[in-house]
């Protein structure tokens, strides 16, 4: 629809021009002044070879009933007399209003580039025995033009051949005025699934799960219950728990909003088209739920990209059928760019972060590490918490001690420890729950009373397993645990922590 809107062309023509042009085809077409009043009659222009094949104003058009190879619909004006449309065949669906009205301004002082021939014998030539499309314009004083649209011109595919009624005249318009009257209705479908809210409007989020044949669990997105700053305000609460990356993630935990296709292909589809769509068993299903709302997404067949040579290719998805559920107004199946679908190819490990907790070092009264049954605890002091901000938002409580076994350490030299364990590599989320005892345990205690707990397993010589408060959620390089364990020891010796492993 939107290439349409560029082929517009509205023409107005004045009354003493007009006056002129009738009686120019008057003296051509042998027709009485009563058949030149016929908004099938064409004028001339004296200045080109454009002709204004309807010339009555778009303004009195009362309905526009169109038959193409797609099928049949009519654009009728609304019974109270306003300039607003209506498409019966749309049914529930919410139209799209800028189209419908653009369509029918399309109409006014409607223009050909040129009459192509007169008294034509054979009209097959022109593609206008079987027309392409025919379209009949209805008006208020009660008469009515049809327009049929034929093949394509030969010498220049920008234009395609046009003739009035039973008229045997032939005339030759830009294609992409008459794009109105080939396409199908469907393309008079408003593409907005869901509206986005204004910046003062959005809902409370709650919670939005995604599911995929391709994936061996589900995704969930809720309310992050910390405030922290630099990360998302939703986390990962399924298959793990884990903070979100703000810009990676946004899109999807968001995307929902503001979602929209770039066809509409069904109208009310039945349960033989959502099969020959994907969409009765889909490939996704996006659900975002809150209070006051509730939306499903299924994505289902993927249509690819194609070649120099317009063959479809199936290396690159270009776009997925889908279905929307919990709004009025979009029943149908509609095909929706890949590049709006991000639940349809993201994985955990593309969203969250790369922090497994989010301590604050100032709110932690200790952090607890058991090594292969060693126990070492370190004391913090701080001069406040993280909730102690300047107008600025920043935090301006400090640690202002930090101690080991009645050992006081350098309180810069722990925060790039600190920096080191928080950086615990988070790439790769792991499900499957280890054997045996864990070799390594640290435990975060707040002031608050609160606690998280790392525990790590053995899972091969290379590689070892995270449980996060209890749950099994990541797996590691070995080599990140030898390389604690080493600054450990540096820390406690006053030597420079090593932040590689």
């Amino acid at each position: 629809m939107n290439g349409k809107l560029q082929g517009i062309i509205i023409c107005g023509v004045t009354a003493a021009c007009l006056v002129g042009v009738m009686a120019f085809l008057n003296s051509t077409s042998g027709k009485s002044d009563a058949d030149s009043s016929s908004s099938s009659t064409a004028a001339v222009s004296s200045q080109d070879e454009s002709v204004v094949i309807l010339t009555k104003s778009s303004d009195d058009i009362t309905s526009v009933k169109v038959s193409n190879e797609h099928g049949e619909y009519s654009v009728n004006k609304s019974e109270s007399g306003k300039s607003t449309w209506s498409i019966p065949e749309l049914g529930t669906l919410n139209a799209n209003a800028t189209a419908e009205a653009s369509m029918i301004s399309n109409l006014d002082g409607f223009k050909a580039k040129k009459l192509v021939e007169e008294n034509v014998e054979d009209m097959s030539k022109y593609g206008l025995d079987k027309p392409t499309a025919d379209l009949t314009v209805e008006y208020s004083d009660g008469t009515a033009t049809t327009l049929h649209v034929g093949s394509v011109s030969p010498s220049n595919e920008r234009y395609r051949y046009v003739s009035l009624d039973d008229e045997k005249t032939v005339y030759m318009v830009m294609g992409t005025k008459l794009s109105y009257y080939t396409d199908p209705v469907t393309a008079y479908a408003n593409l907005t699934l869901l509206t986005k809210p204004s910046d003062d409007d959005w809902p409370d989020y709650g919670k939005e799960t995604v599911t995929r044949k391709d994936l061996d669990y589900e995704m969930a997105f809720e309310n992050n219950p910390n405030e922290i700053e630099g990360l998302s305000g939703q986390v990962m609460t399924e298959p793990i728990f884990s903070y979100l990356n703000i810009t990676n993630s946004s899109a999807t935990t968001h995307g929902m909003w503001g979602l929209t296709a770039q066809s509409c292909e069904v109208i009310a589809p039945d349960e033989t088209a959502m099969k020959e769509h994907g969409l009765s068993d889909p490939f996704a299903t996006v659900r975002l739920s809150g209070d006051g709302y509730d939306y499903t997404l299924k994505i289902g067949d993927p249509v690819y990209a194609t070649a120099g040579d317009s063959s479809e290719t199936t290396d690159t998805v270009s776009a997925y059928y889908c279905y929307f559920e919990g709004v009025k107004g979009v029943d149908a199946i509609y095909l929706v760019s890949a590049d709006n679908l991000p639940w349809a190819t993201i994985k955990a490990e593309d969203v969250i972060t790369s922090l497994m907790t989010s301590n604050y070092l100032v709110d932690l009264k200790n952090v607890e590490v058991v090594y292969n049954g060693k126990k070492t605890v370190y004391e913090v002091e701080s001069s406040g918490s993280s909730t102690d901000t300047d107008s600025d938002g920043k935090t301006t409580a400090q640690v202002t001690k930090v101690t080991t076994d009645g050992k006081e350490l350098d309180v810069d030299n722990f925060k790039t420890f600190y920096q080191y364990l928080m950086g615990c590599p988070t790439n790769e989320i792991y499900f499957t729950d280890p054997e045996g005892e864990s070799y390594l345990t640290i435990t975060f205690d707040r002031k608050d009373g609160k606690k998280d707990v790392m525990e790590i397993y053995k899972d091969s010589s290379r590689r070892s397993v995270v449980k996060l408060n209890g749950e099994t959620s990541f797996r590691i390089q070995s080599t990140w645990v030898d390389t604690f364990d080493a600054n450990m020891d540096r820390l406690l010796k006053g030597e420079a922590v090593d932040d590689n492993y």
